[in-house]
């Protein structure tokens, strides 16, 4: 019986989640549980996934979803290396962004393409460890929006208008700063998801990118006005002068050099 090929642990830096990616060759756990959630998807390979007395068998591009604290086993399906990516996520922080404590899963195994395809995306982008922490803290309440749709209540919420503009004011007067979806949510008074969610939906932008643009517009005039590009990303919240650059090549088009030039 073969050991992982690999096994790659990642901790991120703002929001309280552990990520592991691993291959898996002629491989099998007995019951065993884990005390947060599981959100996984498989890349490559297949398993028997076993809970409740019942198997499943799981393959390429499907969802792996499991509530804390249920024992279940698994294992490889033939000789091909299964390979898959998971998010381990307590409950009481998944809770946190939907504003319930009652969160379940209606079943252990999920077919859904494009769901799965962005659970991989924001997996290797969370390993990559470059978000700030509205970032991540963005990206985590998608997960978990992904995860629980089926739980989690459409936004029917009368309070959602009111919310969305208490959070553009906050945004528009603290863009330079790195604050999190916590501070936005409690400003504009309801759930970080529904929050992303329906600013997305009113503004056509998430928080996060909405953020994004303010900052790039401030440092236009900045750029303009002569200010040294090192301090441009210090004083607008960039991680450094690179991040600036790259942020604002992706919006304006050319390099800030180049546009003071022109």
């Amino acid at each position: 019986m073969e050991h992982p090929s690999s096994a790659s642990f990642t901790r991120p830096k703002h929001v309280d989640i552990e990520l592991v990616s691993v291959a898996y060759r002629n491989r099998s756990f007995p019951m065993h549980m884990h005390d947060q959630y599981v959100v996984g998807v498989v890349e490559s390979g297949g398993e028997t996934l076993t809970i409740d007395g019942t198997s499943y068998e799981v393959g390429e591009g499907d969802m792996i979803t499991i509530d804390a604290g249920t024992a279940h086993a698994n294992a490889t399906l033939g000789d091909a290396t299964l390979r898959y990516r998971v998010f381990y996520i307590r409950a009481e922080v998944a809770w946190s962004y939907v504003g319930r404590s009652d969160l379940l899963f209606p079943a252990p195994v999920r077919c859904d393409p494009a769901c799965a395809q962005r659970l991989l995306e924001l997996h290797r982008w969370f390993e990559a460890g470059t978000g700030d922490r509205l970032e991540e803290d963005t990206a985590l309440a998608e997960i978990v929006g992904i995860a629980f749709a089926a739980a989690v209540e459409p936004d029917r919420d009368d309070r959602l208008p009111e919310a969305v503009r208490r959070a553009k004011g906050y945004i528009d007067a603290r863009y330079d700063e790195n604050f999190g979806l916590d501070e936005l949510a409690d400003a504009a008074g309801v759930t970080k998801y529904h929050l992303a969610r329906s600013f997305t939906r009113a503004h056509g932008l998430s928080p996060l990118a909405y953020r994004t643009q303010r900052r790039i517009h401030a440092a236009k005039e900045m750029v303009l006005a002569g200010a040294p590009l090192a301090d441009v990303a210090s004083d607008l919240g960039f991680a450094d002068q690179s991040h600036l650059t790259r942020q604002f090549q992706s919006m304006v088009g050319i390099s800030p050099a180049r546009y003071r030039e022109q």
